[in-house]
């Protein structure tokens, strides 16, 4: 026995009516634009290094100021941030915060959420 083929077409348009009247229902929001992303870090290690070299996972306030052993990329748009080696900034990881804050998300790193972050040993 088949799909009631316009049986289901009809309950189909009918939901969608329904979302665009929900979503239509709701209030006006202004769009927060994206800040532009803030400069490269200075390189401290070869990413080489860095990838492959004595690392710590540490929270992310604790991180500022250390070499990351991980490329982290805000998406949008989706460009690396920082690559590994690189010295992590208060500037870069706010900028990577307000993305996820306006939902956007983070590649890369081995915490999506930025709680953490793995960083090169200090010697």
């Amino acid at each position: 026995m088949g799909e009631p083929v316009l049986e289901t077409g009809k309950r189909l348009i009918a939901a969608l009516g329904n979302a665009v009247d929900a979503v239509s229902a709701l209030p006006a929001r202004e769009h927060d634009a994206f800040a532009p992303p803030p400069p490269w870090g200075a390189l401290a290690l070869s990413p080489r290094e860095a990838f492959l070299g004595p690392q710590e996972v540490v929270p992310v306030d604790a991180a500022v100021g250390r070499v990351a052993t991980e490329a982290l990329a805000a998406y949008p748009p989706g460009i690396p941030n920082v690559l590994p080696g690189e010295r992590l900034s208060a500037e870069t990881l706010d900028y990577i915060r307000q993305t996820l804050a306006q939902g956007g998300h983070l590649r890369g790193a081995s915490d999506r959420e930025l709680r953490t972050l793995r960083v090169a040993v200090e010697r």
